[in-house]
């Protein structure tokens, strides 16, 4: 087996599409990511369209009756040991999101006008040229109407919080908002809704990571649910330690690349033989460290073999993938006291011990298919010979719900029973204006005019 120190393969070698590199435009001056790497839906967010019915119309009652009663919100969690994420995500909603409409009959006309625009943009994209280029413009133009009609919060709404990637404890504050309640009030489902998806992400990989010891993680979880969690689900895990993913989307926000080997696929089209598929990847991506998934004939070991004589030093790694209702033909005549269906500990062995048999030491093994951080445990408690774990979609199973309170009303004590204001030392003072793109690290330190200190506003 290889040391278990060694770096995963450069995610990038071989790639034919080109993507951007993130520069220091994607940090605000105080580290966190940008707004603009979320793509939020800020009309959308600013209009109460993705709130819950009632939290728009509380902002519309306070807005009505012209309530500027200050509030104080604190955003927690009750389950301890949680890895914290998506904290910058939801200080991007409340950075561009926060504030209200100066003429409301006016900005729903306007919002209504936008779907209209939004709508046939997406229908024209079906048939592109010119009419698509042209319902594209409506749609930024009516976008661009609705926000001449918006009144940024600025410095009437502050906020506290926490770091992407700390540990919490249950009931600990995570984010801390204080001003009018109508200027945040439509934006409580989509700040807990963030935090709770990255939070489980990012704890559910930690897990993994933590029972995997110094062996690495690849976070193999696209297909288990909608395409579009792919960034921010990539994201956590990269923040739960991770150390490769899928897909480029999911490795964005951070400006890395998508890890993969061969799928069971593109050995069907090459008959099935392993083999021919293997060396087809060897030819045309000769830069990415050769991998071969082994399991495709259910014969792991004699595959594995095959492979490493026919491509020598050039073979990274083998990849087990048999399925929970399989059981490999290596282990047919070895049946009786082991659970055989699988990728299990007998059949890891099965193969490490034949490569190193025929001399090929230098192969390592990853592992893949149902993978949880308790077999995985299970794995390394036994010194199973793994070199690599790919998981998939235990990854995105369980709960982390997050819930959002108001704790002080006007500095004084004023929460539901059950609840109360909770001290803490560990959260920051951010200054959301940066994360509205109205600050950048130069503008801070040059001293420009636009400085509101740490409690800055939004857009």
């Amino acid at each position: 087996m290889t040391s278990p120190n060694e770096p995963l393969p450069n995610a990038s070698a071989g790639t034919a599409i080109p993507l951007p590199v993130l520069g220091p435009e994607s940090r605000t001056a105080d580290g966190r990511l940008s707004s603009w790497i979320f793509d939020l839906p800020v009309v959308e967010l600013r209009a109460g369209y993705r709130a819950a019915v009632y939290f728009d119309r509380a902002r519309r009652i306070l807005a009505a009756e012209r309530d500027d009663t200050e509030v104080t919100i604190q955003v927690f969690q009750r389950h301890d040991d949680v890895v914290a994420c998506g904290i910058d995500e939801a200080l991007a909603v409340l950075a561009l999101g926060a504030g209200e409409s100066v003429d409301h009959d006016a900005a729903d006309r306007a919002f209504a006008d936008y779907l209209n625009a939004r709508n046939l943009a997406r229908r024209s994209r079906q048939s592109g040229g010119p009419d698509y280029l042209k319902a594209v413009r409506a749609q930024v133009e009516a976008e661009v109407a609705f926000d001449r009609l918006w009144r940024p919060a600025r410095g009437d709404v502050r906020v506290r919080a926490l770091r992407d990637g700390m540990r919490l404890s249950a009931w600990e504050p995570v984010v801390e908002i204080s001003g009018p309640y109508r200027l945040v009030a439509h934006l409580e489902s989509v700040y807990l809704g963030v935090l709770a998806r990255r939070s489980l992400v990012a704890s559910n990989v930690a897990q993994v990571v933590n029972a995997a010891g110094d062996k690495p993680v690849l976070f193999f979880a696209d297909r288990f649910d909608h395409w579009a969690t792919q960034g921010g689900d990539g994201y956590a895990a990269f923040v739960g330690g991770a150390q490769g993913v899928a897909t480029d989307a999911q490795a964005a926000w951070w400006g890395e690349r998508g890890l993969g080997t061969i799928p069971h696929a593109l050995i069907a089209v090459y008959h099935g033989d392993t083999v021919a598929a293997t060396a087809a990847f060897a030819r045309q991506l000769p830069d990415v460290p050769l991998v071969a998934l082994v399991d495709f004939a259910n014969d792991s070991v004699s595959t594995s073999l095959a492979c490493a004589r026919a491509f020598g030093d050039r073979l990274w790694g083998v990849r087990l993938d048999t399925s929970n209702m399989m059981v490999d033909r290596s282990l047919w005549d070895e049946m009786g006291d082991f659970v055989p269906t699988g990728v299990n500990p007998r059949l890891v062995w099965k193969v490490r011990e034949a490569l190193d048999a025929a001399g090929f030491q230098h192969i390592r093994v990853i592992v893949s298919g149902g993978f949880t951080a308790e077999r995985i445990a299970a794995f390394e408690a036994a010194g199973v010979p793994v070199d690599s774990y790919a998981v998939g979609s235990s990854l995105l199973k369980g709960d982390c719900d997050y819930t959002a309170d108001v704790v002080l009303r006007e500095g004084e004590p004023c929460a539901k029973s059950g609840r109360r204001y909770r001290e803490s030392r560990r959260l920051e003072e951010v200054d959301l204006a940066m994360h509205a793109g109205r600050r950048t690290a130069d503008d801070r330190s040059a001293g420009t005019a636009d400085q509101t200190g740490s409690g800055g506003g939004t857009t």
